[in-house]
């Protein structure tokens, strides 16, 4: 009963996703649309506006006369990285601090579509933090008018969006051969990952290998194991991956 209760233990701890979150397309406007994807490693923005309209979405701000919240501007100009400081025109974040990073810049009958990344934390205090916590609320405030970005006048408005829509990555497979095993176990890393902790139990859950391995790295010694049934379980910070393991 032991074996069967670590084994299932494990294999239902380790079995592993990487949760990512989105607040899906979130309409602001007519013709105006703003969505957030958010991964472990980056958030990716897509605006969505008439061809000659500018567009700005602030993040987590309560009114306009909000204070040092994070505001993101798309003009004829280009994507701007702004904040809110009162009731005055949102200040520019600077040269060193325009952290968003343009990846495509399309328009299709009229509309016009912005993809841009950016790191979840910028380590600007003015700049909203992301995480791929799920369901967090997200307030967002707009504002739109024609050509370079400027007096918003009525032009303006609130949505409300959930960080919560969640989806599944699936963990690249790793390749561990020969399997069954005589003197040594070879650990086949899928081409995106580089590095992995892989730790070997016992059926009775004892620790037999745990080592920090990567493509270079990849081969383990098993000449002195007993023969018999083990657990390998590889692990990278967003996922989790098990397998059984003969040894002759």
């Amino acid at each position: 009963m032991k074996k069967i209760t670590f084994i299932l233990t494990l294999l239902i701890s380790s079995y592993g996703f990487a949760q990512n979150v989105s607040t899906g397309q979130v309409a602001l406007t007519t013709g105006c649309t703003v969505q957030f994807d958010v991964t472990s490693s980056e958030v990716t923005m897509t605006m969505v506006l008439p061809e000659n309209d500018w567009l700005a979405v602030a993040l987590d701000a309560t009114g306009m006369g909000s204070t040092n919240k994070d505001v993101i501007v798309y003009d004829s100009s280009g994507l701007q990285d702004r904040y809110l400081n009162g009731q005055v025109t949102p200040p520019t974040d600077g040269t060193g601090n325009q952290d968003w990073t343009q990846s495509s810049n399309t328009v299709t009958s009229g509309v016009r579509t912005v993809v841009a990344t950016r790191d979840l934390n910028t380590g600007d205090a003015k700049d909203y933090v992301f995480t791929t916590t799920n369901n967090i609320a997200l307030a967002l405030l707009w504002a739109k008018g024609a050509g370079t970005f400027g007096y918003h006048a009525a032009n303006k408005g609130s949505a409300a969006s959930t960080l919560g829509t969640e989806t599944i990555a699936v963990m690249p497979e790793f390749d561990v051969y020969p399997n069954p095993a005589d003197l040594e176990l070879n650990v086949e890393f899928p081409a995106s990952i580089q590095k992995a902790t892989v730790a070997v139990y016992s059926v009775l859950g004892s620790l037999v290998f745990q080592a920090e391995m990567d493509q270079w790295n990849s081969k383990i010694n098993t000449s002195e194991w007993s023969a018999g049934v083990f657990i390998m379980n590889i692990s990278t910070p967003d996922f989790s991956q098990t397998k059984r393991i003969i040894k002759k």
